[in-house]
């Protein structure tokens, strides 16, 4: 005797691959969502770090201490000056006496509570004594 069609437990055993492997790909679909959000945050971090970071000595004097503010409603800003001396065995800064060095830690924050992300951005500055604005 020949059988025709699907019997309820072969159906059954093809709706759990497919239903097990449809789960698995909207996780995928949504960790990507999550990635390129993080990513796309990131990247708004970076530049508004590059736009404080280039007022500083332009703008605003290079001098120390430290400040904070925010860019946006999303986005706040923690700035740290320091002077800074390089390492004694750098030969490499050996002419630094001509100018003024200066450490720029730039934290950028945005989320709250446990969804707080920050990224920190420092660079050195070198400036000629008595030639700020």
């Amino acid at each position: 005797m020949s059988r025709r069609g699907f019997a309820l437990i072969e159906l059954l055993a093809a709706f759990l691959v497919f239903a097990v492997g449809f789960a698995v790909m909207m996780e995928l679909a949504a960790s990507g969502l999550r990635q390129a959000r993080t990513s796309a945050e990131l990247t708004d971090a970076a530049l508004w770090a590059q736009s404080k970071m280039d007022t500083i000595g332009i703008e605003e004097p290079v001098k120390e201490g430290s400040d904070s503010g925010e860019f946006d409603k999303k986005y706040r800003w923690e700035l740290a000056i320091t002077e800074w001396e390089p390492p004694a065995d750098a030969s490499v800064f050996e002419t630094t006496n001509l100018v003024d060095l200066y450490r720029i830690e730039l934290i950028v924050i945005w989320g709250q509570g446990r969804g707080e992300r920050s990224a920190r951005f420092v660079t050195v500055r070198a400036i000629q004594p008595g030639l700020t604005p």
